[in-house]
């Protein structure tokens, strides 16, 4: 009798621990890991949220900038990370969705190594085309790349990447006839395509929208499922001729592994709340993006889908998995 009573009394103590725990959360600064560079649309967007998170939470939230080796470096020290709310993430399609399908072996697992919090948002990309080419219109591009088989190249920042993914998944969608040239980044890629080297490439709208004004490139589709706010006269792709086509980059955040469901979902609803904020938007499609956030069940299915979707793309392009 007396061991049951004590049972429970143990069992009721750990319930009052519980949620005095999470209340006090947070008790000191938050890490917010980026794998990537500073200054790209990672390291922005995770300034973005870490200022909200900060305000909202009342402790600080410090960016930690780790890239390399295409993000794995980040990435693995984000999923070794203590689960205890203190350390999170922003991520992105590369890292959770191409990464796995390029990759035989990967330091961290994308599916069990974190818990989704919520996706921030969509990074359009677009197809673009030097002026000399004389080309308007995709069904144009479409058209000339199969009178003149493989004359007509496109460039991207290296194989893998979401720029000649999206590519091929466009080549195999319009049955287009073009050649990849992968380059050693997005920058060199994009001299080329200027100078008209390269006639083709699909680019980040962030990137590449500055270099419209010189009058050396010109869009023609993106790649989104609607038209763009800041390019409103700039077809998509679906619209082009080809329903249904939608390819685009993505950034969002996660946790580790096990972290308190009560936390990923404080942090979800406060990434949310700041989502829709009109100033927030404002700034986001400022920088070329679509603001976008949903809850950590719906963002682990949309890592799924994704994961999936790219992984196709990688067998069909016939890219062997290093």
């Amino acid at each position: 009798m007396l061991k049951k009573t004590l049972a429970a009394l143990a069992l009721g103590q750990a319930l009052l621990v519980a949620p005095a725990a999470f209340a006090a959360y947070p008790e000191r600064p938050i890490t917010l890991i980026v794998p990537a560079a500073a200054g790209g649309a990672a390291d922005t967007l995770s300034r973005i949220v870490g200022n909200t998170l900060s305000k909202e939470l009342g402790q600080p939230v410090v960016v930690q900038n780790k890239p390399g080796a295409a993000a794995a470096i980040g990435m693995t020290e984000l999923a070794r990370a203590k689960n205890d709310g203190y350390t999170l993430g922003m991520v992105f399609a590369g890292a959770m969705a191409v990464n796995p399908n390029l990759y035989k072996s990967l330091r961290y697992n994308p599916e069990k190594d974190f818990d989704p919090i919520s996706l921030v948002a969509i990074s359009p990309l677009i197809i673009t085309v030097n002026t000399e080419l004389g080309i308007k219109t995709i069904q144009d591009l479409v058209a000339y790349s199969k009178k003149n088989p493989e004359k007509i190249t496109f460039g991207s920042a290296g194989v893998g990447s979401t720029q000649h993914l999206c590519m091929e998944l466009f080549k195999v969608t319009a049955d287009a006839n073009m050649m990849h040239v992968p380059y050693t980044g997005t920058a060199p890629a994009t001299m080329d395509l200027l100078s008209g080297v390269i006639p083709v490439m699909c680019d980040n709208v962030i990137s590449i929208s500055p270099q419209f004004k010189t009058g050396k490139i010109a869009p023609l589709a993106v790649t989104t499922a609607e038209r763009l706010s800041a390019f409103k006269d700039v077809p998509t792709v679906a619209e082009s001729g080809y329903p249904g086509f939608q390819a685009s980059g993505w950034y969002g955040m996660v946790a580790p592994a096990g972290t308190d469901p009560a936390i990923v979902e404080r942090i979800s609803k406060i990434v949310n709340q700041m989502i829709r904020s009109e100033s927030i938007q404002k700034e986001l499609i400022g920088q070329g993006m679509v603001p976008k956030s949903n809850t950590p069940q719906e963002f682990r299915s949309y890592i799924k889908e994704d994961r999936q979707k790219w992984g196709e793309v990688v067998k069909r392009a016939g890219i062997e998995p290093q």
